[in-house]
């Protein structure tokens, strides 16, 4: 048998070999997340670990009525795909972006747990023609699969810190069903801060999920004296303008959120402070309608 044919041998078996290493898990079949919103795309999401609290995330979207791979989406606060995680306790909260996409249109997101558990995973995509699309799988990290009761969801309140910085928030405005404004502060040392930056091309992210059925709202801030109907919520995916990269960021701002059902919802919320990504946890619960 010639060198030539011996090296393709070989290298027929190394591949193979390395196959196992994604095809050996099961993917894991992914809930439709966005209360309110028409399902249109699928997911599967293949978890290879690769340390004892890190992973990577292989997310594969499919179109629902076609069955066909999605291979193009939309940028949308600078990002094709946001993935985000939870605890069942909703005490941890990850938030990571998908490096290159491949061509066949699966992501690869490599993602940190804080500490072991089973976490609520959402991926969050605008499939290019369907809009937003958000599937949730459950994800075990060093523990079992098994459910959490409600009772561990923290006490709401209306203040929240992260290093020096703390968020003062006012959900009172919460409405189901209807787009409503939280004004919120953000203060150093106890006074308005004064270096705050854009995170992904916006003064604040808010991560709403629903403690009772898991649903999920992603918005954003804007200034609070911005202009009625300047802002652009993440779930609506609008015009998906992002702010002036030299403009001053102010401490006051307005989150504009369209609860989807009355109940209690874990928020966190996310700014650039100091040159560092912050992020605030709060629970909310939005009242029935009258």
């Amino acid at each position: 048998m010639s060198i030539k044919n011996l090296l393709a041998i070989g290298a027929a078996v190394i591949g193979t070999a390395a196959l196992p290493s994604i095809a050996a898990q099961a993917p894991l079949k992914g809930t439709f997340a966005l209360p309110g919103v028409t399902e249109k795309a699928t997911a599967e999401l293949v978890v290879r670990e690769t340390g004892p609290l890190t992973r990577e995330l292989l997310i594969a979207f499919t179109d629902k009525a076609t069955g066909r791979p999605i291979t193009q989406f939309d940028e949308e606060l600078t990002q094709e795909l946001h993935v985000l995680a939870t605890d069942t306790d909703f005490s941890s909260f990850v938030h990571e972006h998908a490096g290159k996409r491949g061509a066949d249109g699966r992501f690869s997101v490599a993602m940190r747990f804080p500490k072991p558990g089973t976490y609520h995973v959402y991926a969050d995509a605008m499939s290019k023609g369907l809009g937003q699309q958000v599937v949730r799988f459950e994800v075990p990290v060093g523990v079992a699969t098994g459910p959490t009761a409600l009772s561990q969801v923290p006490v709401g309140s209306a203040k929240g810190s992260d290093g020096p910085y703390t968020v003062n928030l006012d959900a009172s405005a919460l409405r189901v069903g209807a787009e409503s404004m939280m004004a919120l502060t953000i203060l150093k040392a106890g006074k308005p801060a004064t270096d705050l930056g854009l995170y992904l091309g916006v003064p604040a992210h808010a991560v709403f999920v629903g403690t009772d059925d898991l649903g999920y709202v992603h918005a954003h801030a804007v200034a609070a004296d911005a202009p009625k109907g300047g802002h652009a919520p993440h779930g609506a995916h609008g015009s998906g303008s992002h702010g002036d990269p030299k403009a001053a960021i102010p401490a006051q701002l307005m989150l504009h959120a369209t609860p989807p059902r009355a109940g209690r919802y874990a928020l966190w919320i996310q700014f650039k402070a100091g040159g560092e990504v912050r992020t605030v946890p709060f629970v909310v619960t939005v009242p029935a309608a009258s």
